[in-house]
C-alpha cells in the first residue's frame, strides 16, 4: 500500500480521531524529507475531493452527502443540465440554467439540492463550487475577423462562442472545422481559446460525420510501429500454423452476412446426431495474430470497437486483419477458435467442446436470399446440400428461439432505420428495415454460442470478461408503467421479471401501437455492460452471458478468446488467474466508456443523415405515430423512422400537459393526443447544427364539435 492510501484509509477509518496536519505528521514519524510529500498528499486528496479540511485546519473524512453531491455537469442542448454523482448508485439531479453558476459541460462541481426527488420528476439543484473545467477541446466554425476571431461550437451545451487571438488560431480560414481548447474563463465576456486542429473546410467531403468522430474523440489513424508490424503478417495462412488445430475443412460450412459486409468473423456447420443436432460456431481466430503488448493490440484495446458510421467504418483493426487474414472468406483455409455445441430437441446443449481449429468456408450467403429461401423461395439456391443444411440450420433456429422465449428472453421487435449513403455523404433514401429470419437465426446461433462460452467460466469461477444487463431503475419503470395505461395497457409489480415484459410485447404484436410500444420499452431497460463478474443478463434472462463471437470488431471477444485459448491448452493456472483478476475490471470498465462512445457517435451520424434527408422535404405532409408526450412537446415518428418534435410554443393553440396519464390537451379544440395515436404533420424546419427536426402539426385545426 503506497503512503496516499495509507493517509486516506487512515483518515477514514471508524477509531480515527481528527487530526491537523501537523498532527498527522508526527503520528507518521515524518522526517524532513517526508514532511514535503505528506503535505503534497494531502493537497492532492483535498484538490480530488477524497477528504476535506475543517475550519479548524482539522483533516476530515467526507460525510456520504458530501460525496453524493461532488460530480460532473452534463449541459443539455436547451441550456438546462443534469449533475452526475461520483456515486454511481445517485440519481441525477435536475439544474436549471440559472443555476449552473457558469459550469460548462463535463465540469467538476459541488451542488446542494434545493428540491427533492419527486414521483417522474428528478431532484433539482444548484451549482455551489465549479472544483475543476474540464477544459475538454470542442468542435466548432471557425469565423474569421481581421486581427481576431470566434468558434461557434457544434455541440449547443456550450452557449458561448470562444474568441480567438489572431496568434492562437493556427491559421484557420473562415468556415474551416476545428478543434479549439479553451485556455481561460474571464469573469464577464466570452471564454478565450487556441485552435489545436483544423479537421477541413466548410466544403469538404464527409467534414460534418469526420468532426462529430473528433468531437467524440475516437481514434482513426494507427500508430506507426502498428503499421510496422502489420508488414509482417502473412496474407495466406502457412501450413506450419495448423499444427495442434483442429482440422474442420472438411465441414460444409458457410457465412451468412449483409451483402455489403467485407469482414467475416463468423461462419457456421451443422449436422444431425440421433435426434440432436451438432452446432459448429466458428469465428476468427484474431488472437493468433495481435498478440498481447504490442502497437496493434495497444491500438485495438484503445479503439475498443469498429465504429460504423453508414459511407464511412473506422476498424478496430487494419483492413488487412479484418477484410483480409482473419476474415473468412469462401474457398480460403482460416484459423478459427470453433464451439462445437450438442443441442437437444429442447434446445438445450447438453454437450460442448472447444477447439483451436482451421476450416474453409464453402458458400457466403447474404441474409437477403436466405431470408428469401427460408421464407419459401426454393428457387434461390440450386445446391442440394445447401438446402439440406439450411432446412437443418432453420429446424434448430426454431427450437432456440422457443426455448428462449420459454424461459422470458425479451425479444425486441422494432424497426431499424436503412439509410442509403452515397461516397460523398448524400444521402440517398430512409426506410424501415426489419430483420428477416435469416438475420435472427444468425443472432440465435450467436447467442448461444456466447452464453455457453461464459457458463463454462463461471462454473470454473475463472476470472473472466461477461456482458450483463441489470434490471431497469424504479424510475424508469414507473414511467414506462404510466406510458402503458395511457394506451390501455397494464403491468403490475414493482419486482419484475423479464417474462413479464415479454408478455406485454406478445399482447401488443400486430397492433398499431406495437411500435411505440417495443421502442418505449427499450428506453426504460439501462444499458448493458461488460464486467469482470458475473450477474443475470436480464434482457435475455439468462444467468451467464459474455462476447466471443465478433474479434473482428469487439476487443471484449479478443481477451474471451485468449482465455478460452488458455483452457483449450490447459494451460489455465494460478499465475494467469492472478494477472488476469488484476486487469479485467479496467478493461471491462474501458471498453463499456469504448462502447458507448461509439454508440453515441452513430447514432449523432443517425441523427444527422436523417436531418439531411429531411431538408428535401420542408412544407410536405407526413403520417406519423406520436412516440413521446412531453410538457414542451410531442415528438412523432414517421413511417421511415425518422422523428421530429412538434412544441407548443410556436403554436397559436393553447396545450396542457396532464402529466398522470401522459397526454396533451390542445383547449382550444378540445381535443386529447396519445401516445401510440396516428398524426399529420408538415415538415417546418431541419437544424443540421442541432441535428432536430421541427413539426407543424396538421391535426390542430379540426375541432372537435
Amino acid at each position: 500500500m503506497n503512503i496516499k492510501e495509507l493517509i486516506k484509509n487512515l483518515i477514514y477509518d471508524d477509531d480515527y480521531s481528527p487530526m491537523t496536519l501537523k498532527e498527522l505528521e508526527i503520528y507518521l514519524k515524518a522526517d524532513k524529507y517526508t514532511k514535503s510529500a505528506i503535505k503534497d498528499i494531502i493537497d492532492e486528496l483535498v484538490k480530488e475531493n477524497k477528504i476535506r479540511i475543517s475550519n479548524k485546519k482539522r483533516l476530515m473524512p467526507l460525510t456520504e452527502d458530501e460525496i453524493n453531491l461532488i460530480g460532473k455537469i452534463s449541459i443539455a442542448s436547451g441550456g438546462y443540465g443534469f449533475f452526475i454523482s461520483n456515486n454511481k448508485d445517485f440519481d441525477d439531479v435536475y439544474i436549471s440554467r440559472d443555476k449552473l453558476k457558469d459550469a460548462h459541460n463535463n465540469d467538476k462541481v459541488r451542488i446542494k439540492i434545493i428540491r427533492e426527488k419527486q414521483i417522474s420528476k428528478n431532484a433539482e439543484g444548484e451549482v455551489v463550487d465549479i472544483i475543476e473545467r474540464a477544459n475538454e477541446e470542442l468542435i466548432g466554425t471557425y469565423q474569421a475577423n481581421k486581427k481576431f476571431g470566434f468558434v461557434i461550437c457544434d455541440d449547443k451545451s456550450h452557449p458561448d462562442d470562444i474568441y480567438i487571438d489572431k496568434k492562437n488560431s493556427l491559421g484557420a480560414k473562415n468556415g474551416d472545422k476545428v478543434v479549439v481548447e479553451i485556455i481561460s474563463y474571464p469573469k464577464s465576456g466570452n471564454p478565450e481559446g487556441k485552435i489545436i486542429e483544423i479537421i477541413g473546410g466548410k466544403n469538404d467531403k464527409n467534414i460534418d460525420v469526420l468532426s462529430i468522430v473528433r468531437q467524440k474523440k475516437i481514434p482513426t489513424e494507427f500508430s506507426k510501429q502498428t503499421k510496422k508490424e502489420i508488414l509482417y503478417i502473412d496474407n495466406q495462412v502457412n501450413p506450419k500454423e495448423f499444427e495442434g488445430r483442429t482440422d474442420l475443412s472438411n465441414l460444409f460450412t458457410v457465412t451468412i452476412d449483409g451483402r455489403d459486409s467485407k469482414d467475416f468473423d463468423d461462419a457456421i456447420s451443422i449436422e444431425k446426431n440421433g435426434d440432436n443436432y451438432d452446432l459448429y460456431v466458428h469465428i476468427a481466430d484474431v488472437s493468433h495474430y495481435v498478440k498481447r503488448h504490442t502497437a496493434l493490440d495497444d491500438d485495438a484495446y484503445e479503439r475498443g470497437n469498429s465504429t460504423y458510421l453508414y459511407n464511412i467504418v473506422i476498424p478496430m483493426l487494419p483492413e488487412k486483419l479484418s477484410n483480409g487474414i482473419c476474415s473468412l472468406n469462401p474457398g480460403q483455409i482460416r484459423l478459427t477458435v470453433t464451439a462445437k455445441m450438442t443441442i437437444d430437441k429442447k434446445g438445450k446443449v447438453i454437450d460442448n467442446v472447444f477447439y483451436e481449429s482451421y476450416i474453409e468456408s464453402d458458400k457466403r450467403l447474404v441474409y437477403d436470399d436466405v431470408n428469401n429461401f427460408l421464407e419459401g423461395d426454393d428457387d434461390v439456391y440450386d445446391d442440394d446440400l445447401l438446402k439440406e443444411k439450411l432446412g437443418l440450420f432453420n429446424e434448430l433456429y426454431k427450437i432456440l428461439r422457443k426455448s428462449r422465449e420459454k424461459r422470458g428472453s425479451i425479444d425486441f421487435n422494432f424497426e431499424e432505420s436503412q439509410i442509403d449513403v452515397s461516397e460523398s455523404g448524400e444521402v440517398l433514401n430512409i426506410e424501415a428495415l426489419e430483420r428477416g429470419p435469416g438475420n435472427k437465426m444468425i443472432e440465435e446461433f450467436m447467442l448461444i454460442a456466447n452464453e455457453t462460452v461464459a457458463s463454462l467460466f463461471a462454473y470454473m469461477d475463472f476470472p473472466f470478461i461477461y456482458r450483463i444487463h441489470e434490471k431497469p431503475s424504479e424510475e424508469k419503470l414507473d414511467g414506462f408503467k404510466r406510458a402503458l395505461n395511457a394506451m390501455g395497457y397494464n403491468i403490475k409489480g414493482n419486482d419484475l421479471h423479464p417474462k413479464d415484459f415479454q408478455n406485454i410485447l406478445k399482447e401488443v404484436e400486430g397492433k398499431k401501437e406495437e411500435k411505440i410500444v417495443n421502442m418505449l420499452m427499450l428506453r426504460t431497460m439501462k444499458k448493458a455492460k461488460y464486467a469482470n463478474y458475473s450477474e443475470m443478463h436480464f434482457g435475455l434472462s439468462t444467468k451467464f452471458y459474455t462476447h466471443f463471437t465478433s474479434p473482428i470488431r469487439r476487443y471484449p471477444d479478443l481477451i474471451v478468446h485468449r482465455i478460452l485459448k488458455y483452457f483449450i491448452e490447459n494451460r489455465l493456472n494460478k499465475l494467469n488467474q492472478t494477472s488476469l483478476e488484476s486487469n479485467l475490471e479496467e478493461a471491462a470498465d474501458h471498453l463499456s466508456i469504448t462502447e458507448r462512445r461509439s454508440e453515441d457517435a452513430e447514432r449523432a451520424v443517425e441523427d444527422l443523415m436523417k436531418c439531411k434527408y429531411m431538408t428535401r422535404f420542408i412544407g410536405e405532409v407526413f403520417e406519423g405515430r406520436i412516440s413521446s408526450i412531453t410538457d414542451f412537446g410531442m415528438f412523432i415518428e414517421l413511417e421511415n423512422t425518422v422523428e421530429g418534435l412538434f412544441m407548443y410554443k410556436f403554436s397559436d393553440h393553447r396545450y396542457d400537459f396532464i402529466e398522470d396519464s401522459l397526454k396533451a390537451f390542445d383547449v382550444d379544440t378540445k381535443k386529447h393526443y396519445t401516445i401510440g395515436q396516428e398524426v399529420s404533420i408538415r415538415v417546418v424546419n431541419v437544424d443540421l447544427v442541432k441535428r432536430e427536426i421541427d413539426f407543424y402539426l396538421e391535426d390542430e385545426d379540426e375541432i372537435i364539435s
